[in-house]
């Protein structure tokens, strides 16, 4: 979520969709995208245009979209690696790695590769929705939603909370670089200490905002003074996209 002031024009021309709609909207695209089998060659190249072009007409920079996508690139090369350790037995299907000789067993492979083209859509989809709700947009659509008020404030205090974890973070590798990056077994002793003291500070911020929430009467709910919620028309047109992807995923 987008923690930056919405520009001017964006105030002066609100969005023509709610948030709710748009949140709605991302979970239905999420779930189309985990349920589609690698099999239908067209559902698949159909959502992948989707994504695709959500991300295209979000304009999401190249740089955040990099950052997104890299861990997947990082934990697709372990998977790789130890689908290639994984022992094969006899009677097994087994099938070839492209560029590679050995064989692998096919269950594996298909599991990895279904694993990384799902796991790539759904960060595409949840990226380009995601640059253009601010926090208060993500507290508006829970609340659009009519979800139980402590659901909506556990639920945007936990996304609220990613960004102080990532900013915690960068602060000790910032102190951990500036006192020179350490190698070998001094690393892995110095990664220990910066989690150590990681915890300790969320620890510490959490019972500050816990006691700065009490201060200012919170009673289990964060009221909001203007807030958009789903209209009927919006609700049509997801449960109309619903369907829609419901029969390209099990009918193409």
């Amino acid at each position: 979520m987008s923690t930056s002031a919405a520009p001017e024009s964006s105030r002066c021309n609100p969005p023509a969709t709610s948030p709710s709609f748009r949140l709605g909207l991302v979970i239905v695209l999420t779930l189309a995208v985990c349920l589609c089998d690698l099999s239908r060659p067209f559902a698949v190249g159909a959502l992948a245009a989707v994504s695709v072009g959500a991300v295209l007409v979000a304009r999401v920079p190249a740089h955040v979209l990099l950052l997104r996508v890299l861990p997947l690139f990082s934990f697709g090369l372990v998977g790789l690696a130890l689908l290639l350790l994984a022992p094969v037995g006899e009677g097994v299907a087994t099938v070839p790695l492209p560029l590679w000789s050995r064989p692998v067993p096919e269950q594996g492979a298909r599991f990895l590769a279904s694993l990384a083209v799902k796991s790539t859509l759904v960060v595409l989809v949840v990226t380009a929705f995601a640059v253009r709700l601010s926090e208060r947009d993500f507290l508006t659509a829970l609340t659009g939603w009519h979800l139980p008020p402590k659901v909506v404030g556990l639920c945007y205090s936990t996304v609220h909370s990613l960004h102080v974890v990532r900013h915690e973070i960068l602060r000790l590798l910032r102190a951990r670089d500036a006192r020179g990056r350490p190698r070998g077994l001094r690393a892995v002793r110095t990664a220990a200490a910066i989690a150590q003291v990681l915890l300790i500070r969320l620890g510490r911020r959490a019972e500050t905002q816990a006691f700065a929430l009490c201060a200012r009467g919170y009673q289990g709910r964060i009221a909001l003074s203007e807030w958009r919620g789903l209209s009927w028309s919006e609700v049509l047109a997801l449960a109309l996209c619903a369907l829609l992807l419901l029969c390209l995923i099990r009918v193409s």
